[in-house]
């Protein structure tokens, strides 16, 4: 009889706990903050998580501490200003794999550490009304091997897709200089500058960017006078450093060390269209009597993976649309009627590539950005005769200089 009794208790909590429609594998919370960027492969997370009862013989802080974890994990993913899933297209796909990849301990995988100790747990209502534990603490997601992981499902490019597609992009990092200064001469008088360069250089090549060093390259004046010319402004040393070693990405940097703080500003351009890809600013926490360079490094890591998170979207937004070259014409002939001139390569463009942006059409200057698909134009010199033999019969198209996306030619009489 006793034995009956007891299978009739087990049986009326199986028909409350298992009755349920089956628990998801998705975070339970989405209370999660950035702490810092621990390395080039990992940053540190503040997460909350929430866990009940979802069996009778359920452990709720166990619960509450699994979903912390994938709640750290979730951040990286979705959250902050630059997430890995930096699109609605990514997203939409991680949702029809996002049971699967939450399921069990799989998170676990990504946490390369957490803390020993709880920051707080305390009792709290779930999402569906039961009560339930809320446990908060901090982790070390490695994003890194995240990304990879989101690469080999075809969520996100890889590096190599990147690098396959339209190449790898080469970057120099350079300080911010006065006027009347070379980054060079910032290099050999401040020894802060001089570190954080090999710090964001460290994140780079960790990261298997190629890397420019500017002491590498004896001459720093390069840029022609035409190149000065066009662009109609005081002469900016960072811009013509990069132009001239042939960087296709500058990261400029800047800040100060004040009262055991410090504060970096790290701002990342493409070379040959000087658009900006990415910015950020990074705090070192205050320590008195902390080495400077230590609260440097501390607030570089602050800001350079967000830049970097930009420059691989702008990257990968690029690819969609094909190679970014930015054409400048010279017009160096005498043209009784320039406007047929300026139409006929204005034609040969619209004819090559199937988007470009007129940015300047003047009587001797007319500059262009236009996207080509590497299949059809795989290098700038392609683009080059592409258009040299389009303007045949109309006016002498003349190399002045390629450098990696850039072209510049001039427009002569034939």
């Amino acid at each position: 009889m006793k034995r009956l009794t007891a299978l009739a208790v087990i049986g009326l909590f199986g028909a409350t706990a298992f009755g349920r429609a089956p628990v998801s594998n998705l975070p339970v919370s989405s209370q999660a903050t950035f702490v810092e960027s621990y390395s080039p492969a990992e940053v540190t997370i503040n997460a909350t998580g929430m866990g009940g009862k979802h069996g009778f013989f359920d452990d709720m802080e166990k619960n509450a501490l699994l979903d912390a974890r994938k709640s750290a994990v979730n951040f990286v993913l979705t959250g902050g200003t630059d997430p890995l899933l930096n699109t609605p297209a990514a997203k939409n796909t991680f949702a029809g794999v996002a049971e699967d990849f939450f399921a069990n301990d799989n998170v676990m995988k990504y946490i390369s550490w957490e803390a020993d100790n709880v920051i707080s747990t305390i009792r709290t209502k779930l999402p569906s009304g039961d009560d339930g534990i809320k446990t908060t603490k901090l982790f070390r997601v490695n994003k890194q091997k995240l990304s990879e992981y989101l690469g080999s499902i075809g969520i996100v490019a890889t590096r190599e897709q990147l690098a396959d597609a339209q190449g790898t992009p080469t970057i120099m990092v350079i300080p911010e200089v006065p006027k009347g200064q070379t980054p060079i001469q910032v290099f050999d008088s401040n020894p802060l500058a001089k570190q954080a360069a090999a710090v964001i250089e460290s994140y780079l090549t960790a990261r298997k960017y190629d890397v420019i060093v500017p002491r590498a390259q004896e001459q720093l004046n390069d840029m022609t006078q035409m190149q000065g010319e066009m662009k109609g402004v005081d002469a900016d040393p960072s811009y013509e450093l990069a132009l001239s070693l042939g960087s296709d990405v500058y990261i400029v940097y800047s800040g100060s060390v004040t009262n055991g703080k410090a504060s970096v500003q790290v701002k990342a351009y493409e070379t040959t269209t000087g658009r900006l890809l990415g910015t950020e600013t990074g705090y070192s926490a205050t320590r008195s009597g902390a080495a400077q360079e230590a609260l440097v490094e501390e607030a570089i890591n602050g800001a350079i993976d967000n830049v970097l998170a930009r420059l691989t979207a702008y990257w990968t937004d690029d690819l969609k649309q094909g190679i970014q070259y930015k054409l400048i014409f010279k017009v160096t002939g005498t043209f009784s009627d320039i406007e047929t001139v300026q139409d006929k390569l204005s034609d040969a463009i619209s004819e090559g590539f199937a988007k470009s942006k007129e940015n300047i059409v003047t009587d001797k200057t007319m500059d262009y950005q236009v996207w080509a698909k590497k299949d059809e134009f795989k290098q700038a010199n392609n683009v080059y005769r592409f258009l040299k033999d389009k303007m045949k019969g109309t006016a002498k198209l003349t190399k002045v200089s390629i450098n990696r996306k850039l072209i510049i030619a001039t427009l002569g009489n034939e």
